[in-house]
C-alpha cells in the first residue's frame, strides 16, 4: 500500500447511467407520488415508513453524485447527475414539508408509535416555521440556481485557482512546511490568488447569506442563529456556556501561541507560522498510517478496529491529492447501501494520520446508526464531531507512547494546534459569521467588508499574539457557503470539548467503549442534552466545558516541558 488509494464506488452505483442509479431516481418520484395521492388514506406508520425509504434513497443519490464530483470537479457529466440527485433531495424535502402538517394533525396516531418523541416534537416546531406550501416549493426549486450554485462556485474556485505553478490547495499544504521562507512565500501567493478572485467569492457569500437571511425571516425565525441551534438540537444556554467557558480560558490559547513561537525560535507568530511543525517531524507512509489507526481503534474497541479494517480492505478511502479534487477531508454516508466513503488529501504528515483517524471516526459513527430508520440516523452537527475528535485523541495517545522528546513535542503541538483550531479559532469564525449575518440583513457587503470583519474576529481572539493575520480566510472556508447549515463552527468547539470529556472517561473504565457506542447509536433520536446525560454529562453547564479546557491546559503544560 505504498501508493495512495482511490476509492471504489461500484458498490454504491456502477455509473450515473446504470439501471440502479436511474431506478433509484424513479423510486424517489414514485414514493413522492404515492404519499401525495394517498396521504389521507395511509396510516401514520406507513407514511413514516415511506418517508424513511424516500429520504435514505434520495440522500444516497446525492451523496454518490457529490462524492464523484468532489474528486473530479470539472466533469460535466457528474454535474448533470448531481443536478438530478438534487432534484430527488428537493422532492424528498417537499414531501417532508407536506408530511409535517399531515403528521401534526394526527395526534391520536402519534400515541401509538413509540420512539418518535423527538421527531414529533421537531415537526411541531417546524410547522411554526413553515411558509405556505407554494412558497416552500418555490424556495426548494430555486435552491439549485441560487445558494447551491454559489456554494459550488466557491468549491470550484478553491480547487482550480493557481499562483504560478502551484494550485491553491498545494499552497495551503505548504502552511505545514518546516521551512519558514516556504510558508511565508506560500502565504503571500495564496492571498494574491484569493485577492484576484475576491469579487467572485464575495458575490457567492453575499448570495448564500442573503438567501438564508431572507428565508429565515420569512419562516419566522428570530435569527439564523436560532435556526442553527434548532438544527443542532442545542440550547441557547448550552451555546452561551460553551462560548463563555472558552472566553474565560482564552489564556490557555494565548499561552500556547507564545510557547509555539518559542519552540520555533520566534519572538511572535505570524499567521503563516500557526501550522508549522515543531520538534521532530517525520514522514508517515500511508500504510503506516493505516496500521497506527487500526491499532488505536482496536485497542479501544475491537468492533471499531474491525470496521476500520473493512473500510481499508473494501477501498472506501480516497487519499491522493490531484487536480480537480477538492481540498480538505470528509466522510460521506450512503444510507441505502449500508456503506461510507472517506475523502482526504494525504500529505505524509502526522496531521494526515490524524485526519484519517478523524474521518474514520465519523464513518464508524455512521455504521452504528446505519440500520436505524432514516429519521433516526440524521444526527446534528453538534454530535457529529464527537466520534471524529475522540478518534483523533485515542490515535494520538497510541503514537505518544515511547516518543522521544523532539517527537513528543511535535505530536503534542499537532494535537494542541488542532484543538486550538477546533475551539479558539472556531470562536473567531463564530464572531465573523455573526457579524456578517447582521450586516447582510442591511445590504450586500463588499469584499473589503468581509475582510475587515475577518480581521475584527481574528483580533478579538488572537489579539496581539499573532501578527500578519489572514483577512481573506473567509474566502477559503467552505463552511460559510453552506446554505442549509448556518454557523457551521460552534458544533466543532462543542465536539472537541465533548470528545475530551469522553476521552477522560475512557481512561476511567475498561468497558467504556460499550457506553460510548450506545451513546453514538442514540445521536439521531435525542437532543444534545439528553445524549450527554447517557454518559453522565451536562451540556448546559459551563463547568462541563471548563473541565475539558483544563485538559487542554494539562497538555500545554506537558508541551512546555519540551522547551
Amino acid at each position: 500500500m505504498n501508493t495512495l488509494p482511490h476509492w471504489r464506488m461500484e458498490s454504491i452505483y456502477p455509473s450515473f447511467d446504470s439501471t440502479e442509479f436511474l431506478s433509484d431516481l424513479d423510486r424517489v418520484r414514485t414514493i413522492s407520488e404515492k404519499i401525495s395521492s394517498q396521504i389521507s388514506n395511509l396510516s401514520l406508520k406507513d407514511l413514516i415508513g415511506l418517508y424513511n425509504d424516500m429520504g435514505e434513497t434520495a440522500s444516497t443519490l446525492y451523496s454518490y453524485a457529490y462524492a464523484c464530483l468532489s474528486v473530479d470537479t470539472t466533469n460535466s457529466s457528474v454535474l448533470k447527475a448531481l443536478s438530478e440527485a438534487e432534484d430527488s433531495v428537493n422532492l424528498s424535502e417537499k414531501t417532508y414539508k407536506v408530511l409535517v402538517k399531515e403528521i401534526n394533525k394526527r395526534k391520536s396516531e402519534k400515541n401509538d408509535l413509540e420512539g418518535y418523541g423527538l421527531f414529533f416534537h421537531e415537526l411541531e416546531m417546524e410547522e411554526e416555521h413553515l411558509m405556505s406550501e407554494k412558497e416552500e416549493n418555490l424556495a426548494l426549486d430555486l435552491e439549485k440556481s441560487s445558494s447551491s450554485s454559489f456554494s459550488r462556485l466557491q468549491e470550484t474556485l478553491i480547487s482550480s485557482i493557481k499562483s504560478g505553478d502551484k494550485t491553491f490547495n498545494e499552497l495551503r499544504a505548504l502552511a505545514y512546511s518546516s521551512d519558514r521562507n516556504v510558508r511565508k512565500d506560500a502565504y503571500y501567493r495564496e492571498k494574491e490568488a484569493l485577492k484576484e478572485n475576491e469579487i467572485a467569492f464575495s458575490y457567492a457569500l453575499n448570495g448564500v447569506k442573503g438567501i438564508v437571511s431572507t428565508l429565515d425571516d420569512k419562516r419566522g425565525w428570530d435569527s439564523s442563529l436560532d435556526h442553527s441551534l434548532f438544527s443542532s438540537r442545542f440550547s441557547r444556554k448550552g451555546l452561551d456556556s460553551l462560548i463563555y467557558a472558552i472566553e474565560e480560558r482564552v489564556d490557555i490559547f494565548h499561552r500556547y501561541l507564545k510557547v509555539k513561537a518559542r519552540l520555533l525560535g520566534l519572538e511572535k507568530l505570524s499567521y503563516y507560522d500557526i501550522f508549522a511543525p515543531v520538534g521532530k517531524s517525520r514522514r508517515y507512509e500511508f500504510c503506516e498510517a493505516v496500521d497506527i489507526v487500526y491499532s488505536a481503534f482496536s485497542s479501544f474497541s475491537p468492533a471499531m478496529g474491525a470496521f476500520f479494517k473493512k473500510a481499508v480492505d473494501l477501498h472506501w478511502i480516497d487519499a491522493e491529492p490531484r487536480k480537480g479534487k477538492i481540498g480538505g477531508a470528509y466522510d460521506e454516508i450512503f444510507k441505502s447501501k449500508g456503506e461510507s466513503r472517506i475523502l482526504l488529501n494525504y500529505d505524509y504528515s502526522y496531521d494526515s494520520v490524524s485526519t484519517l483517524a478523524h474521518e474514520s471516526g465519523h464513518a464508524y459513527h455512521d455504521s452504528l446508526i446505519m440500520d436505524k430508520p432514516y429519521i433516526h440516523s440524521t444526527y446534528p452537527m453538534t454530535l457529529a464531531e464527537s466520534a471524529s475528535t475522540f478518534s483523533e485523541l485515542i490515535t494520538l495517545e497510541s503514537v505518544l507512547k515511547g516518543a522521544e522528546k523532539d517527537e513528543k513535542a511535535y505530536l503534542l503541538d499537532q494535537m494542541l494546534m488542532n484543538l486550538t483550531q477546533c475551539t479558539f479559532d472556531i470562536i473567531s469564525r463564530f464572531y465573523f459569521e455573526k457579524e456578517v449575518f447582521e450586516k447582510r440583513r442591511k445590504g450586500e457587503l463588499a469584499a473589503e467588508e468581509f475582510s475587515l470583519a475577518m480581521l475584527s474576529a481574528f483580533e478579538r481572539t488572537y489579539s496581539s499574539y499573532v501578527k500578519e493575520k489572514h483577512e481573506l480566510m473567509w474566502a477559503v472556508k467552505s463552511h460559510y457557503y453552506i446554505d442549509d447549515y448556518s454557523y457551521y463552527n460552534y458544533p466543532y468547539a462543542f465536539g472537541a470539548l465533548f470528545s475530551l470529556a469522553l476521552f477522560k472517561k475512557s481512561k476511567e473504565s475498561d468497558n467504556f467503549y460499550k457506553e460510548y457506542e450506545k451513546m453514538l447509536s442514540l445521536t439521531g433520536e435525542m437532543d444534545v442534552k439528553d445524549v450527554l446525560k447517557t454518559v453522565g454529562f451536562d451540556s448546559e453547564s459551563k463547568d462541563f466545558y471548563l473541565s475539558s479546557l483544563s485538559m487542554i491546559d494539562a497538555y500545554l503544560k506537558e508541551l512546555e516541558t519540551c522547551l
